[in-house]
C-alpha cells in the first residue's frame, strides 16, 4: 500500500469512530446554526458515506515532496492556487473542511476554523489540518512567514 492508501484508510476508519461517539447533548438547550444542524444530521445519518468521500479525496490527490496531499489547482505565475470545493448535500464547502471536521467529529462553533499546519491551502492531509480560532491561524501564518525571512 502506498503513503496516501494508508492515510486514507485510516481517516475512514477515524471517521466512522467520530461519527459514532458524537454527542451533541453539549449544545441542549442553545439555538443551532444552519452549519451545525447540518453537521449533526451527516455525523448520525450520513456517516458511512461522508468517511467515503474523505477516503475518495484523498485518493484523488497528490503527495507533494514536502508531505502535503492536495487536491485542488496549484498556484502558476499568473494565476493564485484554486481550493478545491464540492457540493454535497445541498451544501458547498472546501474539501479540507469536510476532512478535518469529518475526522474531528464535532460540530463547528461560530468561532472555530480550519487550521493548516503545514500553510499549504490546497493540503487536505488529516495530521496538516487542525480545529482552532482565527487567531490561532493567525499565528501559524506569522510564524511560517518568521520561518521564510532571509534576514535571521
Amino acid at each position: 500500500m502506498s503513503e496516501i492508501d494508508l492515510i486514507a484508510q485510516d481517516a475512514y476508519e477515524t471517521c466512522l469512530i467520530a461519527c459514532e461517539a458524537f454527542e451533541d447533548d453539549y449544545l441542549s438547550g442553545l439555538t443551532d446554526r444552519v452549519d451545525q444542524l447540518w453537521w449533526k444530521d451527516t455525523f448520525k445519518n450520513h456517516s458511512g458515506e461522508l468517511a467515503h468521500r474523505i477516503q475518495g479525496y484523498l485518493l484523488a490527490a497528490r503527495l507533494t515532496m514536502d508531505g502535503c496531499i492536495e487536491i485542488g489547482t496549484p498556484a502558476t505565475a499568473t494565476k493564485p492556487a484554486k481550493i478545491q470545493r464540492i457540493y454535497w448535500r445541498g451544501r458547498r464547502q472546501k474539501v479540507y473542511q469536510l476532512v478535518a471536521w469529518g475526522i474531528k467529529g464535532e460540530l463547528p462553533s461560530k468561532k472555530s476554523v480550519i487550521r493548516h499546519l503545514c500553510n499549504n491551502r490546497l493540503c487536505i492531509h488529516p495530521a496538516h489540518l487542525k480545529v482552532g480560532t482565527q487567531a490561532q491561524n493567525l499565528c501559524d501564518q506569522k510564524q511560517a512567514r518568521q520561518k521564510d525571512w532571509p534576514h535571521q
